[in-house]
């Protein structure tokens, strides 16, 4: 057969992954040759170019590494992201992706050279020598992998006033370096990501003379380590829980009946339940120890919202505005600081989005007398001398001939535009908690199994998104264990509980219903099936399980399988009796596994 010739624009994680994915998939019978284009001299792509000092992964190692190459036990749960980066040049090294990685090409324009059963497509690019001298160049491609991520074009907000009165320095956060660029500053920030925590946190660790962070709507404050309690007056220092790593997949992501899928069941009492434990464990149902900031209680939960796990600078975000419940206090529950924040006396103030700028440089915020920042603030003068702008990035494609599909079209698994399985966008959506790199590897052997017609492209929206209002800026948001679960039952990576009983024993079985959505489960069977996936589940997957203690995987495992396992067996059962409708939306894709 005619080799399949793929072109991947970007060289970051998404990009070496369907690199290597496609690759290691081609066979005599049907080969595969693809080509990465990366702008840029080196890889990488936003952990190594938009990267700064003490940044480190908010998600956990055990989640975030690729499924067959891992890093050591002895690794921190979350590593810095210049090692980060190293890990991803040892992934290349180790299984030889180098010399099909085209480095300092940057692609000028992608366009379709010819329509119908083999399409055909020219990608021009400029290729930068060693002496800075370019040269045009151009690859014919049978098929597109674009990966250039969500975070590469920033997005800055027009405000009235900032440009013609501001008389300090401004910079997007992109080309935020390190503390010396907020030392002895009156720093404004605008936003409320985990970019925006981290910046207000080296703010007041750089000594900034004020920090105040500004935001339209809210966000969501959940540590990425759940450690810190005093419960019952018992101090709780358990730094082993990533929290990337808690929900298990029985019965919430394998063997979910479609009815609950799509009544998103498993997000709304989840939500309303780690609300109340929250208030409990601090005295917020805001978020974990999130005492402003909340959210429209119509938004308030982890099924609507990116989960902020940047939490160093809660204490200084908190000390104006928190309250600890009487009761709380006297049975002797509450959060418990870290002792160099808690000795300090700094805040950070938060307010509305800014309404304009003065001509004496004074900030107005829109009005918001419903928050209480906003009533704290709204007389006190704001002046900065420093604006960063941690207000993310917009998608753009100007590369791309108009006539071909957008990562906004891409309406079947966010991957692929429904009838055009030649063109992917792999890395562009975003888990409400987890981490993207996992996903671009699910999203890769998705890919793959489709162009291979190892799988029919699948009709039924599967219900995996963020819930959002109508008019959400953002619609790229997805919960990432029911898309993984979704991609894997796709293209056939879903194991089913007796095959994997059968195959691999009870251990892996064990290891499985109470693990997290790892990639490495969904290689244990089917058309992606690895020999190092049962080996890492054994061991590192497992110990993600065993950190959890007793009393964590009662309550983070065994209760909610119960729990979902009865809710999901009266579905089945009405279904079977015909009180629901038996007709299912694609029966080919959405089988149970």
């Amino acid at each position: 057969m005619a080799p399949i010739k793929v072109a991947i624009v970007g060289g970051g994680p998404a990009g070496i992954v369907t690199l290597k994915t496609l690759l290691e998939a081609s066979t005599p019978e049907q080969p595969i040759e693809a080509r990465v284009f990366e702008a840029e001299k080196a890889i990488g792509g936003t952990f190594k170019y938009r990267a700064y000092q003490n940044a480190e992964l908010v998600s956990s190692k055990q989640l975030t590494m690729f499924s067959d190459y891992r890093l050591p036990l002895s690794a921190p749960d979350h590593v810095s992201l210049p090692r980060y980066v190293e890990y991803l040049q040892d992934y290349i090294d180790h299984f030889k992706l180098q010399e099909y990685i085209n480095l300092g090409c940057r692609v000028s324009n992608i366009c379709q050279t010819s329509e119908g059963k083999s399409n055909q497509y020219r990608i021009e690019y400029s290729r930068t020598g060693a002496s800075g001298d370019s040269t045009n160049e151009t690859f014919e491609a049978t098929h597109l992998a674009i990966c250039t991520g969500l975070h590469v074009t920033p997005s800055i907000p027009t405000i009235p006033g900032f440009e013609e009165n501001f008389q300090g320095q401004s910079f997007h956060s992109s080309q935020y370096q390190g503390r010396s660029q907020l030392e002895g500053q009156d720093v404004l920030i605008l936003g409320c990501g985990e970019t925006a925590m981290d910046v207000a946190y080296e703010s007041i660790k750089a000594n900034a003379k004020s920090v105040t962070m500004c935001f339209r709507t809210g966000f969501l404050s959940f540590p990425k380590v759940l450690n810190r309690f005093r419960i019952f007056g018992r101090s709780v220092h358990n730094g082993t829980l990533p929290i990337d790593g808690l929900i298990t997949n029985l019965f919430e992501t394998a063997y979910v009946n479609h009815h609950i899928r799509e009544s998103r069941l498993r997000s709304i009492i989840s939500d309303k339940v780690i609300k109340r434990v929250v208030w409990f464990l601090t005295g917020t149902q805001e978020g974990c120890n999130q005492h402003v900031g909340a959210l429209p209680n119509e938004i308030l939960g982890r099924s609507y919202v990116f989960l902020n796990k940047s939490h160093r600078a809660m204490p200084y975000l908190n000390r104006p505005h928190k309250h600890v419940h009487p009761f709380l206090r006297y049975i002797g529950n509450e959060y418990i600081d870290p002792p160099e924040d808690a000795a300090s006396d700094r805040y950070v103030d938060t307010c509305s989005f800014p309404q304009s700028m003065d001509k004496t440089g004074r900030i107005t915020f829109v009005p918001r007398p419903d928050r209480k920042d906003y009533r704290r603030l709204k007389d006190k003068v704001v002046r900065p001398s420093l604006i960063v702008y941690c207000t993310g990035y917009r998608q753009e494609f100007s590369w791309i001939d108009a006539a071909l599909p957008r990562a906004n079209e891409a309406n079947v698994r966010n991957i692929i535009k429904a009838g055009r399985p030649d063109i992917a966008f792999i890395g562009f959506v975003r888990p409400g908690v987890g981490a993207i790199p996992p996903i671009a590897e699910q999203q890769a052997m998705w890919w793959t199994a489709l162009i291979l017609g190892k799988m029919r492209e699948p009709r039924n929206p599967g219900h995996y998104k963020l819930l959002t209002r109508n008019n959400a800026r953002i619609e790229y948001g997805v919960d990432y264990s029911t898309y993984m679960a979704i991609l894997a039952q796709d293209f056939g990576g879903a194991p089913g509980l007796l095959e994997l009983w059968r195959e691999h024993g009870f251990k892996m079985l064990m290891i499985y219903c109470f693990g997290a959505s790892f990639v490495s489960f969904y290689r244990l069977v089917g058309p992606f099936k690895s020999a190092m996936a049962p080996e890492v589940a054994r061991v590192e997957l497992l110990d993600t399980i065993m950190r959890r203690g007793v009393g964590g995987n009662f309550f983070f495992g065994v209760v909610p399988m119960l729990f979902y396992g009865v809710l999901n067996a009266l579905a089945y059962l009405l279904e079977a009796i015909g009180l629901l409708s038996a007709e299912k939306e694609s029966p080919e894709v959405d089988a149970v596994p």
